[in-house]
C-alpha cells in the first residue's frame, strides 16, 4: 500500500488497503458512522461476517465472493457497502488459476496479449517493485486503462460489490526512486510518473461513476509531496484514502514488533493533519487506515482514532479502520473498544489547546491528541 520508506514483505504490501464516494455516505451524523473494516488475507475470511452490523463499509478482495456471500451480507446491514480491492501499478506473476488475486489484471494474461504495458529498464527488463515481486505497468497507457477500467466494472457488478479500492495510486516521489527495480526511460522522473497516474484517474474515475461504481485511490506520497496534487486527485476520484495513518505498522528497529511504537508525532503528525483537513475542505471524503498494527496496540488504536476525529465531517462521512492483515496478527478479530467507540455528533470544530496539542467535543465525550507524547485520550 501506500507510504512505504521502511521495507515490508511484497504480500503484506499488496494486501495492505480502504474507501468511497457518495454511495458510501451515512445518513446520521454519530462519531461511529464512519468505522468500517479491510479484510483481506485468507485468514480473515471468518471475521468478514462476525461483526458485520458494527461496520459502515468493508473493503475486501475479489475472490471472497466464493467464501462469503456478499448479497446475503449487505442484506443483513442493508446500510453498508462491500468494497473490491483493485490493486493499479501492477501484477503477481501467477497462475491463472490464482487470477482472481488483487491484481487488476493478471500479469500472465499482459505478457502474452499486451507486453507493452509492462514497463522495462533501460536494458529491456521488466521492472519491478515492493520487494521485487510485482511486475510494473504503465499506468499511462491509455488502452491499460480501459482494460482496468472495464475489468474492474465487470468484477465489481458480478460481484455485487459496491466500490473499487484502487491500490498503488501513488505519486512519483514515494514510488520510482524507492521501490522499482530499474530505471525506466518513459518515466525517468518522478514527475513523469506522477503525471502518468493522475491521467490514470482521469481517465478511469469517470467511467467507474458512469457505470455506479465507486472509487477510491490509496494514495502514497512522501512527506516534501505538494498537498495540491493530492487534493486535485481527490476531487477527480470522489474520495481519498491513506494507508498508515499517522502511523507505522511495526517498531523503530529491524526486526522489532512493538506495535505500539512507529505512532507519528510532532511534525509528521501536523502534515498528516494537514493533508487530512486539506481534503476535508476540498469537500472529499477522507479515508484513513493504519496497518498491520497488532490486535492488542490498544494506544495505536486510539491514539489513531482520535486523530481521524478531530477533522472528521460528519457531513462528507470518510472512514476509519484499524487493519491487522498481512502481518504477525493476521486473522486475530481487530475489534476493540479503543476504536469502535462511538461519541455520537461532534459539537463543534477541532481546539488547538497548546502546541501540538488538539481536542474536539463531541455529544457524547471529548478526544484530546498530544503529538508531542504520542497520546490521546477519550472522555465519555
Amino acid at each position: 500500500m501506500s507510504n512505504r520508506t521502511e521495507t515490508h514483505p511484497a504480500r503484506w504490501r499488496l494486501w495492505s488497503m480502504a474507501l468511497s464516494l457518495a454511495a458510501l455516505l451515512p445518513t446520521a451524523a454519530s462519531s461511529a458512522d464512519h468505522a468500517g473494516q479491510l479484510y483481506l488475507d485468507y485468514a480473515e475470511v471468518p471475521l468478514i461476517t462476525r461483526h458485520a452490523g458494527a461496520h459502515q463499509w468493508m473493503v475486501v478482495q475479489s475472490y471472497m465472493r466464493v467464501h462469503v456471500d456478499i448479497a446475503q451480507l449487505k442484506a443483513a446491514n442493508p446500510g453498508m457497502r462491500v468494497f473490491m480491492y483493485f490493486e493499479t501499478a501492477g501484477a503477481y506473476d501467477l497462475p491463472p488459476s490464482e487470477e482472481p488475486w488483487p491484481s487488476g489484471v493478471s500479469y500472465r494474461w499482459v505478457k502474452a496479449n499486451r507486453p507493452e504495458w509492462i514497463v522495462k529498464d533501460r536494458a529491456g527488463r521488466p521492472i519491478t517493485f515492493w520487494g521485487g515481486e510485482l511486475y510494473l505497468y504503465d499506468v499511462g497507457n491509455k488502452a491499460y486503462q480501459d482494460e482496468w477500467a472495464r475489468r474492474a466494472i465487470d468484477y465489481a457488478k458480478t460481484g455485487g460489490f459496491d466500490g473499487v479500492f484502487a491500490d498503488d495510486v501513488n505519486m512519483g516521489e514515494s514510488f520510482r526512486s524507492t521501490g522499482w527495480s530499474g530505471t525506466s526511460p518513459k518515466y525517468p522522473t518522478d514527475l513523469s510518473w506522477t503525471q502518468a497516474t493522475e491521467s490514470f484517474l482521469n481517465n478511469v474515475a469517470p467511467k467507474l461513476r458512469a457505470a455506479g461504481i465507486a472509487l477510491l485511490p490509496n494514495v502514497a506520497s512522501a512527506w516534501n509531496s505538494d498537498r495540491a496534487t493530492q487534493v486535485r486527485w481527490a476531487k477527480i476520484a470522489g474520495a481519498y484514502a491513506r494507508e498508515h495513518y499517522q502511523s507505522w505498522p511495526n517498531g523503530d528497529a529491524p526486526g522489532e514488533y512493538d506495535p505500539n511504537k512507529g505512532l507519528l508525532g510532532g511534525a509528521d503528525w501536523a502534515w498528516m493533519s494537514a493533508l487530512h483537513r486539506d481534503i476535508v475542505a476540498a469537500r472529499v471524503p477522507f479515508y484513513a487506515f493504519p496497518h498491520a498494527g497488532g490486535w492488542q496496540a490498544i494506544d495505536k488504536m486510539r491514539y489513531t482514532r482520535a486523530s481521524y476525529l478531530l477533522w472528521y465531517d460528519p457531513a462528507l462521512a470518510g472512514g476509519y479502520a484499524y487493519a491487522t492483515g498481512g502481518g504477525p496478527h493476521t486473522g486475530q478479530d481487530p475489534y476493540n473498544a479503543a476504536w469502535n467507540f462511538d461519541l455520537g455528533a461532534p459539537t463543534g470544530p477541532a481546539v488547538q489547546r497548546s502546541s501540538g496539542v488538539w481536542a474536539r467535543s463531541f455529544a457524547r465525550g471529548t478526544v484530546v491528541v498530544d503529538s508531542n507524547t504520542k497520546t490521546a485520550t477519550v472522555t465519555p
